[in-house]
């Protein structure tokens, strides 16, 4: 994968239409195939922007506040579909720390 198509992946799985964080807020579970896309791209930015002090403004704006969907209105998901989703959600807000590294 290339650091455009990252970009793009990025972009529409944290604030586009197919926003992955989204689906989890409003209890439409976690789409596997999307979310380790996701992943993937994550990972090829941070490869991409580990040495260098500045990041595109669009790909900063996907994780300001990112923390705000990490909350589940209670009765969406049973006990063990949110340990899942939490542990999905922690992967990602991890990545991003490191991608601001």
């Amino acid at each position: 994968m290339k650091v455009d198509e990252a970009l793009k992946i990025v972009y529409e799985y944290t604030i586009g239409d197919n926003s992955i964080l989204y689906s989890l807020r409003v209890g439409l579970g976690l789409n596997e195939n999307n979310y380790n896309t996701l992943i993937e791209a994550m990972k090829i930015l941070i490869t991409e922007y580990s040495n260098k002090t500045e990041v595109p403004k669009k790909l900063a704006l996907c994780f300001v506040d990112i923390s705000n969907y990490f909350y589940f209105n209670e009765g969406k998901y049973s006990e063990e579909e949110e340990e899942k989703l939490e542990d999905a959600i922690h992967e990602i807000s991890n990545l991003a720390g490191k991608l601001f590294e």
